[in-house]
C-alpha cells in the first residue's frame, strides 16, 4: 500500500527551465541585426499555462542585458508538437557607460517538439522592441558635439531553444 501511494504521489515538477538563441531582423532605421541569448526559468500554474523571469544577453549596436518577466500559454493540450502563445517584458541594462538600456517588449508565437524526459526542443517567432539610449559624438572641423539619441528598435526575432 506504502508503495503506491508513493507512486501515486510522484508528479511532474512544477518548475521549468529554458534556454535560447536568437538572430532578428530589424524593422526600423537605424538597422541593426541583433543576436540574443535568452535563460529562464518557469513555475507550472497549471499543465498550459506558465509564468517565470528570465535574463541573458542582446546585442544590438550595444550590448544589453535584459531582466524581464514572461509568460507561456499552451494553445493545445501538451502533445508531441504543441503550439503556443507567450509574452516576456522587462527593462534591459547597459553595461557601458556610452549607453542606457530600457523598455523590452517581445510577444511571440512558438511551436515545441516534446522528446524524451520531459525536454522539449521550441521555435519562436515574435516581434521585439528594444528601447535603448546611447551617447554619440560628433567631430568637424570648426567644433565637436555630444548628445543622447533615443533608439527604439522593432525587430522580428527568431529564436531556437530547449525547454527542461
Amino acid at each position: 500500500v506504502l508503495a503506491a501511494v508513493t507512486a501515486s504521489g510522484q508528479s511532474e515538477s512544477r518548475f521549468a527551465y529554458s534556454t535560447a538563441l536568437g538572430v532578428g531582423i530589424a524593422l526600423n532605421e537605424p538597422a541593426s541585426t541583433p543576436f540574443v541569448w535568452r535563460a529562464a526559468g518557469y513555475y507550472k500554474i497549471s499543465a498550459r499555462f506558465w509564468t517565470g523571469a528570465g535574463t541573458g544577453i542582446s546585442r544590438y549596436e550595444k550590448t544589453l542585458i535584459p531582466l524581464y518577466a514572461e509568460t507561456r500559454l499552451l494553445l493545445l493540450r501538451p502533445r508531441r508538437f504543441t503550439p503556443y502563445a507567450g509574452c516576456a517584458a522587462g527593462y534591459a541594462f547597459a553595461p557601458r557607460r556610452d549607453a542606457n538600456g530600457g523598455l523590452l517588449l517581445n510577444p511571440e508565437l512558438g511551436v515545441q517538439y516534446a522528446l524524451r524526459c520531459g525536454v522539449h526542443l521550441f521555435f519562436a517567432a515574435g516581434y521585439e522592441l528594444q528601447r535603448l539610449e546611447r551617447l554619440r559624438k560628433y567631430e568637424g572641423c570648426w567644433f565637436s558635439a555630444e548628445f543622447a539619441e533615443q533608439l527604439s528598435h522593432g525587430t522580428l526575432l527568431l529564436k531556437v531553444g530547449v525547454l527542461f
